[in-house]
């Protein structure tokens, strides 16, 4: 998945998929699937969002205190 601020409707048609999304415009970054992101960014609907990095460990364990 993957994040985007939208600045006008767009709408995502995948025939081979058979999906179809409408997206309303909004001041909030939302996630949708990385092809609808894609095709709006093409599309000049949006802007993509850059991830924030993580904060795993190596073994990508959050737990604290664990007894």
């Amino acid at each position: 998945m993957a994040k985007a601020l939208f600045t006008r409707r767009f709408d995502a048609t995948d025939t081979k998929k058979g999906v179809s999304i409408r997206i309303e415009a909004s001041d909030r970054p939302q996630t949708f699937p990385a092809w609808v992101i894609d095709r709006a960014v093409e599309a000049g609907a949006a802007t993509r969002v850059p991830r924030k990095r993580s904060t795993r460990t190596a073994t990508g364990d959050q737990r604290h205190g664990d007894s």
